[in-house]
């Protein structure tokens, strides 16, 4: 069968390479996805997990369906499916179009919005010149299956036809998981089929079309966890009969969601689609699977379906600067529920229906920290600091410390993000994120007005690094070590992690650039940060995008967008628009971080923003490419502010749109050194730093030559 695939995508369309006709697409609520294929047909997904149940209708921790699909009868004789297909992907739904000799199908799948349903419209029109007649059967491929490792048994499903609808609930629960779907009609026929574990349910309705003719059908299917097929028919019902308006609020919601709020507008079309796919990924990732679980981000579809520590973390600072900010809050607050009651240990793996699977790696735990101060200095949040504060320092000060060992026990011990076999106890990664975490802690207790705090946990920040450059430097290799033995000997075994000095500012300027030269030189391919240099070429996003963010760091921004493209690059391979695990492709054909760590790439990278949202306050370091004359970021949220901030060669425009107080523009001057002059002469130059104060309602304008820095503030 051939599939000519094309994503369309607001003003975007993208067609699928030649070749690439049959990937995995992914459907999504905050309570139900469906995975399925983009030929239609019902194929086995997942290779790790529940291996080859990975797929289908899902509503967690339970999953309903392997599928839906669609067949024509006439003249009691099945029609072969179609030898082409014209398939739209578009985020929100998905359209094919096809002819079985001279009948074309329109069909449309979508998730309606805060519902555990999928519905199909389907629309058959009679293209020939005589009159056709037959039956259209909808199949939904049923089966209860309770989630990986969630300890759920469905014992099988029962199923039965009541009225207009097929009903169904697991065995084992009768009045808990339950299934219902249909029409709004009674089928002419209903027959059921085993086929392995599932039961496939027919639905059958006549058709009668003379030439020219259309006519429209709406399927639905409705999960329930609680509340069994009696709650499940009460869902469909009520969705019944609404599917074209239901279909145009989830199209216009993910319009909103990809082109309202944070836009970007830069010299390269590539770029600002990107930026408008990460914050359409992120909300196919969001999920609320509420009683059992709070609303997160999955971590990756079709494996990773679950609430995860890093993930989680690494994905904080750019899903809360694109508009995420309760989502992120809700899976932090998710995360410190479960330390709370394992001694401040955050966990690195929870199935879909509460239970811990892996109870965290070293560096999970001060990532978090991290993360929570990523959060609150976008959103200004001290109430939420309040809260998490006291946890945070636990993970810090009390449950890392007994991991250390005895002797010289200053870096953590045991597994990081880098979980492979013959490295030193002590892994870089780790040590690294610590060092970012006391800083965060240090932070936290400043907004929190705990200054001695502050300054215990900024001296504590300050000696680990000055130890780590004793311990951790190989001036012979001109890197840091990726692992320490428990008597401290040093070990580089290559792996992706010898970046993370060098992006969370622990390296020494002079070591940091001779590092990275070396990086981008051994450790780079066509793709990006291989995971270890010489033995694993695979390329992550992951390791990609904090190679960029250190590229924008250390003002080589010609490659930071590089690898932010690279990571772009993803959205046009498999299921178009979805940002892989790998690049180009491979493992999960959706991953969490993939599209926060590009909107973190341009916010925190390029544009360079460091908000203090709690103290009014945002710093601009911009790192623009030399070919690029500006770039504009529009309906900014920094806590209560709204700002658009347009970088240019030659200086930044900030417009303060509204906000409670004046905010504190602080904007790192190109060079470090000019004079002021004009109205510039009421702002403060410090150490290369120039800092105003901006009205709510205002525009400042900074014009930077040669020699002088002019600046020019003006009312909306």
């Amino acid at each position: 069968m051939d599939v000519q695939r094309t994503l369309q995508f607001g003003a975007y369309a993208l067609p699928a390479a030649p070749g690439d006709s049959v990937a995995p697409y992914v459907l999504s609520s905050q309570k139900l996805y469906v995975i399925g294929t983009t030929d239609g047909t019902i194929q086995p997904v997942g290779a790790e997990h529940l291996v080859g149940e990975m797929g289908g209708v899902w509503a967690h921790p339970v999953k309903v369906a392997d599928g839906l699909t669609v067949q024509l009868v006439e003249n009691g004789t099945l029609l072969p499916a179609p030898e082409h297909l014209s398939l739209t992907e578009a985020l929100s739904h998905v359209e094919w179009r096809y002819n079985v000799g001279g009948l074309v199908v329109r069909r449309r799948d979508f998730v309606p919005d805060a519902t555990s349903a999928v519905m199909l419209l389907v629309t058959l029109e009679n293209t020939t010149a005589h009159r056709r007649t037959g039956l259209i059967q909808f199949n939904a491929w049923l089966k209860f299956l309770g989630c990986w490792f969630g300890g759920l048994h469905s014992g099988g499903g029962e199923y039965w036809r009541a009225g207009d609808m097929v009903l169904g609930h697991a065995r084992s629960g009768p009045g808990q998981w339950g299934v219902a779907c249909g029409t709004g009609q009674p089928p002419t026929r209903c027959e059921y089929t085993a086929a392995g574990a599932a039961t496939i349910a027919t639905l059958s309705y006549t058709f009668a079309l003379e030439p020219g003719q259309h006519t429209s059908w709406e399927f639905g299917l409705a999960a329930a966890t609680t509340g069994g097929d009696a709650a499940a028919r009460q869902m469909l019902g009520q969705l019944l009969g609404r599917g074209e308006e239901l279909l145009a609020e989830k199209i216009a919601r993910y319009a909103d969601c990809a082109f309202g709020g944070v836009v970007l507008t830069s010299p390269d079309q590539k770029v600002d689609r990107a930026f408008a796919l990460a914050k359409a990924n992120l909300e196919l990732l969001s999920a609320d699977y509420s009683p059992g679980m709070p609303p997160f981000f999955l971590a990756g579809v079709p494996e990773y379906p679950q609430l995860f520590g890093c993930d989680t973390e690494y994905t904080v600072p750019g899903a809360t600067a694109v508009g995420f900010a309760e989502q992120c809050k809700s899976a932090l607050l998710g995360l410190a529920s479960y330390a709370e009651r394992a001694c401040g240990r955050v966990p690195h793996e929870i199935t879909t229906n509460g239970r811990v699977f892996h109870p965290g790696n070293t560096q999970e735990t001060p990532q978090f920290a991290a993360a929570c101060w990523d959060y609150a200095r976008w959103t200004g949040d001290l109430a939420f600091l309040q809260q998490v504060y006291p946890l945070c320092r636990e993970g810090v000060d009390q449950y890392l410390p007994m991991l250390w060992g005895s002797g010289r026990a200053l870096y953590p011990i045991g597994d990081g993000v880098v979980e492979r076999p013959g490295m030193g106890s002590r892994k870089l990664d780790s040590t690294c994120y610590l060092f970012q975490a006391l800083g965060a802690l240090a932070d936290m207790a400043a907004a929190l007005e705990q200054p001695a705090e502050a300054a215990h946990y900024r001296e504590r920040q300050v000696a680990l690094g000055t130890h780590f450059e004793r311990d951790w430097w190989l001036d012979a290799e001109g890197m840091y070590a990726d692992s320490l033995h428990t008597d401290l000997t040093a070990q580089l075994d290559g792996h992706w992690t010898v970046v993370l000095p060098l992006q969370l500012g622990m390296a020494a300027d002079a070591r940091a650039r001779r590092a990275l030269a070396r990086i981008a030189d051994e450790w780079v391919n066509e793709w990006g940060l291989v995971h270890t240099r010489g033995h694993e070429n695979a390329v992550w996003t992951l390791p990609t995008g904090l190679l960029a963010l250190t590229a924008f760091r250390y003002g080589q921004p010609e490659l930071g967008m590089r690898l932010l493209l690279n990571i772009a690059e993803t959205t046009m391979h498999g299921m178009l628009g979805a940002f892989k695990e790998l690049i180009p492709i491979g493992l999960c054909f959706v991953q969490l971080w993939s599209a926060g760590l590009y909107v973190q790439g341009i916010i925190e990278g390029l544009f360079g923003l460091q908000p203090q949202a709690h103290r009014h306050e945002l710093r601009v370091a911009p790192c623009l490419p030399t070919s690029w004359p500006a770039a504009r970021l529009a309906n900014l949220l920094v806590g209560a502010h709204c700002v658009d901030v347009q970088l240019r060669s030659d200086g930044i425009q900030l417009a303060h749109t509204y906000g409670p107080a004046p905010l504190r523009l602080v904007y790192r001057v190109p060079g470090g050194v000019v004079q002021l002059a004009g109205a510039a002469t009421a702002a403060a130059l410090n150490d290369g730093w120039l800092a105003v104060e901006v009205p709510s309602e205002n525009k400042i304008d900074i014009h930077i030559d040669a020699h002088q820095a002019l600046l020019s503030l003006s009312a909306l």
